[in-house]
C-alpha cells in the first residue's frame, strides 16, 4: 500500500488533504468538532494499529524517546487546529480556509526570526505581503459576515503547525512514515478526550446525531483518506525527496479544494476567491524558495 515512489506518495497526500477540507465541512452540521476529531482519530489509529499487526512498530509508540515529543505534534498538529479548523468551516467554507492556511508560512518567517534569529529576505517578504493580499481579498467578500469570522479563526491557529513540526523533527530517525502518522493520530486522543470533557462548559452540551448515515460514511472517509493514508504518505514523500519539492506541490492543495468544494455545491466561483487563491499560493511558494529565478532557467 505504501511502497510507491515518493513523487506519487506526494501528489496521494495532496489529493487527500484537498479532499479532507471537503469532508470536514460534510461533517459540521452532524457532530460537534471535537467529538467528531475524537472518533476520527480513534479510528485511525485503530487502522494503523491493524496494519502493524506483530512488526513491533505499535510498541515505538509509547519508548520514552518517542512518546513526549508525539503528544506535542498530535496535540499541535491535530487536536488542536484541527478543532478550531470544524469551528471555523461552520462559518466560512473550505476554499477560504484552504486560502488562509497559507499564512501558516508567515509564522514560519516570524518563528524563525525569534527563535534561529534568521533574516528574511527580501524575496520572503515580498512572498509574504502576497499571502497577506490573498488573505485580504477573502476577508474583504466576507467582509463584517460570520464567514469573515470563520477566515480569521483559520488565520488564528495555524501557528500551531509550526509548533507541532518542532516536535516532529525531534523525534528519532528510525521511525517509519507510518509509524509517525500513526503517533500523531493516537497521541492527538488525550487533548481531544480533554476538549470532549470541557465542550459543555465552554460551548453548551455536545451535539452529535448517530442515526445519521452520512456521518459514519464521512467519519470513516475521513480517518481513512487523511489520517490513515494521507499522513503517511505526506511523511513518506518528505523522507525519501527533497522537502522542497515535497512542499511546492502540497502547498497548492488549495486548487483542488476549490475545485472540490464547487463540485458539492459547498462554495461558488468569485473573482475575490479566484485573485485570493492565486496570491496566496503563490506567495507561499515564493515564501519556501521554490520560486527561484535560477529553476526556471
Amino acid at each position: 500500500m505504501f511502497k510507491i515512489a515518493p513523487v506519487y506518495a506526494i501528489w496521494l497526500a495532496w489529493l487527500a488533504t484537498s479532499v479532507n477540507v471537503v469532508i470536514s465541512k460534510l461533517a459540521v452540521p452532524y457532530a460537534t468538532a471535537a467529538l467528531f476529531l475524537f472518533g476520527t482519530c480513534a479510528l485511525a489509529a485503530l487502522c494503523f494499529r491493524i496494519y502493524f499487526g506483530n512488526s513491533g512498530e505499535w510498541q515505538k509508540l509509547f519508548r520514552k524517546d518517542v512518546w513526549p515529543k508525539a503528544l506535542g505534534m498530535g496535540t499541535f498538529g491535530t487536536a488542536l487546529p484541527m478543532t478550531l479548523f470544524m469551528i471555523a468551516l461552520k462559518y466560512t467554507t473550505p476554499v477560504n480556509s484552504a486560502i488562509a492556511n497559507q499564512v501558516e508560512m508567515i509564522y514560519s518567517l516570524i518563528l524563525a526570526a525569534i527563535i534561529l534569529k534568521e533574516r528574511p529576505t527580501l524575496k520572503q517578504i515580498g512572498g509574504s505581503a502576497l499571502i497577506l493580499l490573498g488573505v485580504v481579498m477573502i476577508l474583504l467578500e466576507g467582509g463584517t459576515s460570520l464567514q469573515a469570522k470563520g477566515d480569521l479563526i483559520v488565520v488564528g491557529y495555524v501557528w500551531m503547525y509550526q509548533v507541532s513540526h518542532i516536535f516532529a523533527k525531534k523525534l528519532p530517525a528510525d521511525l517509519a512514515p507510518q509509524t509517525i502518522s500513526a503517533a500523531r493520530a493516537f497521541y492527538a486522543l488525550p487533548a481531544l478526550g480533554i476538549l470532549v470533557l470541557c465542550w459543555p462548559l465552554i460551548d453548551g452540551p455536545l451535539q452529535v446525531n448517530l442515526h445519521a448515515a452520512p456521518l459514519w460514511i464521512i467519519l470513516v472517509a475521513s480517518a481513512f483518506i487523511n489520517y490513515f493514508l494521507g499522513n503517511s504518505y505526506w511523511y513518506q514523500a518528505i523522507r525519501n525527496m527533497d522537502l522542497s519539492k515535497a512542499t511546492a506541490i502540497i502547498l497548492s492543495y488549495p486548487v483542488m479544494t476549490y475545485v472540490l468544494s464547487v463540485a458539492c455545491g459547498q462554495d461558488h466561483v468569485t473573482i475575490y476567491k479566484i485573485i485570493g487563491m492565486v496570491l496566496a499560493v503563490g506567495g507561499a511558494y515564493v515564501v519556501t524558495g521554490i520560486v527561484k529565478r535560477g529553476e526556471a532557467k
